[in-house]
């Protein structure tokens, strides 16, 4: 038998603890060259906020450095936002949550104030996770782009309030959410108006790329105040497709259930489960990620990458031969770590 009692879990996920350069998200400029990678994409996590089914509700958790809190007006409007352009029959919840002390932010990544202060939606809630941030604070962060995170957490929004007011302040602030928060509902996904992450019409508020009009530096009018059609026919679409069924959230989790392995993930964190969905790991193996975030990724950005498992040999090796052919490269380097370790056992193949 391979299992895990509780303090197995929680060493497990620290032992395949992997650093790697990471973040995927909106890029400022020109659109892509060719498709978005499949494992962004062949899942299609933003139905889960979209459709009606399996979530009735949307719950949008905020949570912010004390100094970078965004206005209430781009929260108002952003609920708004998602009001119109989600099939949530039991309505979307904004909710400001954790205010994180300057002292915090200055000695840690964006990935680990992520993993600590994230508290994942109440039952039965889609979600949307945002956070808001200053990299002046930290002269180990870069200044980075406001951006939505498509892998390997396709449900988090981050705003580094230190790029709005370097690149052009606060007056896009309200525009820049609701663009960040439209990668979360599948707009721009259609290649035939731009690269499957932003549009290519000029003036659509999905462009990588936003434009002023009139005198001085980012004072004047802006002029990409509204979606085009295709992208509004984008959400509309997606509003009435049905999300697949082994989409779930499992707490904070994004879990999606494969057959005899699950695969949840968080913030820069993908953890392979080998067995049913029954034994999915809980409090543990979050546990454990908190404390990664306290831990080795306190300083520095990188992927967690971890595995468990319950049930038989036999059964744990035809799991990873499945998982070893995900479309997930993260899952798939898992998975032969797992069987290089079983084999090291002297487990059968």
């Amino acid at each position: 038998m391979v299992s895990m009692d509780t303090k197995q879990w929680a060493r497990l996920v620290l032992v395949a603890l992997s650093l790697l350069a990471g973040g995927c998200g909106s890029t400022a400029g020109g659109l892509r060259r060719g498709p978005l990678p499949l494992e962004v994409t062949f899942w299609k996590p933003w139905l889960l906020n979209t459709a009606r089914a399996p979530y009735a509700k949307l719950y949008v958790e905020v949570d912010a450095v004390r100094g970078a809190e965004p206005p209430q007006r781009w929260l108002d409007e952003m609920e708004a936002f998602l009001r119109e352009q989600c099939d949530k029959p039991g309505g979307v919840t904004v909710v400001r949550s954790d205010l994180i002390a300057p002292e915090e932010a200055a000695a840690s990544s964006v990935t680990s104030l992520a993993l600590r202060h994230l508290d994942g939606p109440p039952p039965e809630s889609a979600y949307i996770y945002v956070l808001y941030y200053n990299s002046a604070l930290n002269p180990q962060l870069k200044t980075a782009n406001p951006h939505a995170v498509v892998f390997p957490y396709p449900c988090a929004v981050v705003v580094d309030r230190n790029y709005n007011e370097a690149g052009f302040g606060d007056v896009l602030g309200s525009l820049i959410l609701k663009h960040e928060v439209a990668h979360l509902l599948g707009a721009a996904r259609d290649p035939a108006h731009g690269d499957g992450a932003h549009c290519g019409r000029r003036g659509c508020l999905m462009n990588p790329a936003f434009e002023y009009a009139g005198a001085g530096r980012g004072a004047g009018l802006q002029l990409q105040m509204t979606f085009c059609a295709d992208c509004l026919r984008d959400m509309a679409r997606w509003r009435a497709t049905e999300a697949p069924g082994n989409l779930r959230f499992q707490g904070a989790y994004l879990a999606r259930r494969e057959a005899g392995y699950s695969v949840l993930t968080l913030p820069n964190a993908v953890h392979l489960h080998l067995g049913t969905a029954e034994t999915l790991p809980g409090g543990p193996l979050w546990a454990a990620m908190k404390r990664a975030g306290s831990g080795p990724l306190q300083g520095r950005e990188g992927f967690i990458l971890s595995s468990s498992a319950t049930g038989s040999t036999a059964s744990v090796r035809t799991a990873l031969r499945s998982a070893e052919k995900d479309p997930v490269s993260m899952v798939r380097k898992s998975a032969r770590f797992f069987s290089a370790q079983m084999d090291r056992q002297g487990l059968p193949p």
